[in-house]
């Protein structure tokens, strides 16, 4: 084992919360290959003055530097006419000196993705990302890198949205800064970081149980960056020293070691009357930190805890809650219609063994049928097909029993319903296929729109036909933009077409995950009825 990964494992076993990541500019330069702040800036300074100019005026203050930027960009966005198409998106929408600059920012960001991306020290990096063990994500950054890599995970955008709505600090994404998908949230010029910091003891107080209950890794930022250094003291200054031992424990910094040996040390930090000290990892080899935090498995994941919690809370939060809430045995739970959420204790053991009778006779059927060895990417494979190889009803009988046991979401269902003639929500009651509708109900619940993408949506594709989204993105995205389309505009053997020339496996994760949920919302619409 690595020294640092060893380091990392240490870390987390003296601590029974799972970490949080905190996500910095350098984490996207890393992955996405973005430029920095100022880079970024330069960019949009092509039609207006140079960014040294804007630099010096600011005292090198980049927030300040942005201010500037804005109001000449502002002038240009409303006057040239290669920013027409982009007035017209708008409409209504660009309503303050500085939203044409955001506006822009963001729809470059829309078009930065994980395809494409060739270094394998990178690609080894993302593999391990996209299987980390963590509780959340706070970061300052408006991609979509996040969500790409933790598709399942809730983003909360803005102080705002993250103070006034109740996160359950599991499964979710904290965008602190904003997100390209609502321009207006971006934490960009000299106001909006006034503002920001107004607001920082609010944040600090939202944040502080996780930074005292989680490790927490920064991942792309200097350990000197003054932002962080004031959220951080923020956090600190609420805290008494019983609290802050903890907390300096909790603080790890992962930068590069830009050739050097991978090393960890000690560096204490003092501002405000307060003192910490931080663990600093340096490595070229991030898989070193990561592989430790992806060793650090729980048994439940964290999308199915978030769900738990919430639900927990909205029955605490009820006016009736003994409509929501039952003590029964486990033998009694199929009997009972009315309850919506169980918390079992002791049952566990009961549990698992129905299900391994359960299973040992679904298997015994599947046996003598021939079905056992039918599979999701079987589905995915046959049900574009003119004639499917499969029995619909022996299908969706003896097959989908063992579907709704695994953590798939999206599956094929439509077509093979409309095949055995079922073709409503009350000719599926009445044919008492359970396991069925299990997964619809698990599709209904997710949705097949990956929410984050509806400002990119309305910026660049609304009004578009459904072949001129396909023709006019990466195919990795087709997926995330046609959910957006009014279901009556979605040009099905347009559609058809795109699925049957690409597969699942022709793309990385999470973008195949999201070709599967395109492919489900297909089936849905060309054979599905409402649910």
């Amino acid at each position: 084992m690595a020294p640092l990964t060893e380091a990392t494992a240490k870390i987390l076993q003296a601590n029974s919360g799972a970490p949080f990541l905190f996500v910095g500019s350098g984490f996207s330069r890393r992955y996405l290959g973005l430029e920095d702040w100022s880079g970024m800036l330069s960019r949009f300074c092509g039609d207006i003055r140079e960014f040294d100019y804007y630099l010096a005026s600011a005292n090198s203050k980049l927030p300040v530097a942005a201010s500037l930027i804005a109001k000449d960009f502002h002038d240009v966005w409303w006057k040239e006419e290669k920013y027409a198409a982009a007035r017209a998106a708008a409409k209504d929408g660009v309503k303050s000196i500085d939203a044409a600059l955001k506006r822009e920012i963001s729809t470059y960001l829309s078009g930065i993705s994980l395809e494409g991306l060739a270094d394998g020290q990178i690609q080894k990096e993302l593999a391990a990302l996209k299987n980390l063990n963590v509780d959340g994500v706070i970061t300052t950054n408006w991609d979509f890198l996040l969500e790409e890599l933790f598709p399942e995970y809730r983003p909360f955008i803005g102080q705002e949205e993250l103070l006034f709505s109740n996160p359950q600090a599991i499964a979710e994404i904290y965008k602190i800064h904003g997100c390209a998908s609502k321009p207006d949230s971006l934490v960009l010029t000299e106001a909006d970081y006034a503002d920001f910091e107004k607001k920082n003891p609010y944040l600090a107080a939202k944040l502080i149980t996780l930074f005292i209950e989680h490790p927490i890794f920064f991942i792309g930022y200097s350990v000197n960056d003054p932002h962080i250094q004031s959220i951080i003291f923020s956090i600190a200054s609420c805290l008494g020293s019983d609290k802050l031992d903890q907390f300096s424990e909790n603080l790890i910094f992962v930068r590069r070691a830009s050739g050097k040996d991978s090393t960890m040390q000690k560096l204490t930090f003092s501002g405000g009357g307060k003192s910490f000290t931080a663990t600093v990892m340096e490595t070229d080899d991030f898989c070193e930190v990561y592989s430790a935090i992806e060793a650090n498995k729980r048994k439940i994941p964290a999308r199915i805890l978030r769900y738990c919690k919430e639900q927990m809370y909205e029955l605490v939060k009820s006016a009736e809650p003994e409509k929501k809430l039952a003590v029964l045995d486990i033998d009694e739970l199929d009997a009972s219609d009315e309850v919506e959420f169980v918390v079992g204790v002791g049952v566990a053991k009961n549990h698992v063994e129905q299900q391994k009778e359960i299973a040992s006779e679904e298997e015994k059927k599947l046996a003598e049928s021939g079905y056992k060895g039918a599979t999701v990417a079987d589905l995915f494979a046959d049900f574009l097909s003119e004639k499917s190889k499969f029995d619909a009803g022996a299908l969706l009988k003896l097959t989908f029993p063992t579907f709704v046991k695994s953590n798939t979401t999206f599956i094929p269902v439509f077509r093979y319903l409309r095949d055995a003639g079922i073709d409503s929500k009350e000719a599926l009651a009445a044919a008492d296929l359970e396991a069925v509708e299990q997964v619809l109900k698990k599709i209904k619940e997710r949705g097949y729109q990956v929410k984050s993408y509806r400002g990119t949506f309305d910026g660049n594709w609304k009004g578009k036909s459904t072949a001129e989204i396909i023709a006019g993105v990466e195919p990795a995205k087709v997926g995330l933009f046609v959910p957006f389309q009014d279901p009556k505009d979605v040009d099905l053997d347009a559609l058809q077409a795109f699925l049957k020339e690409h597969a699942s496996n022709d793309f990385i994760d999470p973008y195949k995950s999201f070709f599967k949920k395109l492919a489900c919302y297909y089936d849905f619409l060309r054979f599905g009825f409402p649910t």
